[in-house]
């Protein structure tokens, strides 16, 4: 018998990101879906939180609460991210404040310019039309939801990623090139930069794509 004992290979560390979207059941569908993709699994461990509150300050104060919780139970995440809503022009987002507070805690917002559908958006066409508000990005992408999937689109769908993961790669072309060819990488949260959104920063990240 070998008196050397054959060591153990030493996996690399899986990354462990949080993610908080604004809403209680869009985003948060999304990104349990996705989460559970191989190439996810095996680079990341993702913890997904709905979003509480009506701003965008509120949803990175949700988010520093929770990273907080978990730094006091022995926890720590390498990266966190919000999922943020502009929405219409006009409305208190309190989208200054929101900025600094992440920025002051570590935090990337992934911004949707009016809304998280404008992801969604992404997946059939290469686009970058003004859409006024939530209702008008749903409007648009129910054009390409009910043919292709036979129902109307749903906030609520538990199968969204599901459903629109075949078409993961197109959309994160597409999304970029809206931002940085026709906005020229512009800031997202200004009323120039309608309609575009920033998502598909952390769907490639995810990825590897």
């Amino acid at each position: 018998m070998s008196l050397w004992r054959r060591r153990p290979s030493k996996r690399p560390l899986k990354q462990t990101i949080l993610i908080v979207g604004e809403g209680q059941e869009t985003e948060p569908n999304y990104f349990y879906g996705l989460k559970r993709e191989d190439a996810v699994r095996r680079s990341f461990t993702v913890t997904v939180k709905p979003g509480r509150g009506f701003t965008a300050l509120d949803v990175v104060q949700w988010t520093v609460k929770k990273m907080k919780g978990a730094a006091q139970e022995g926890k720590r995440f390498d990266e966190a991210w919000c999922c943020i809503d502009v929405e219409e022009q006009g409305k208190d987002r309190k989208i200054p404040e929101a900025r600094k507070l992440a920025e002051q805690n570590g935090i990337k917002i992934a911004w949707s310019n009016p809304s998280f559908e404008r992801w969604f958006l992404s997946h059939f066409e290469r686009s970058c039309g003004f859409l006024k508000d939530c209702d008008a990005v749903i409007a648009q992408l129910d054009k390409h939801w009910q043919p292709k999937f036979h129902l109307p689109y749903n906030k609520n769908d538990q199968e969204v990623y599901t459903r629109l993961r075949p078409f993961s790669e197109v959309a994160i072309e597409n999304a970029r090139w809206a931002l940085e060819e026709h906005f020229l990488a512009k800031d997202i949260v200004d009323d120039g930069c309608n309609s575009a959104t920033e998502v598909y920063r952390l769907v490639s990240h995810l990825l590897g794509a």
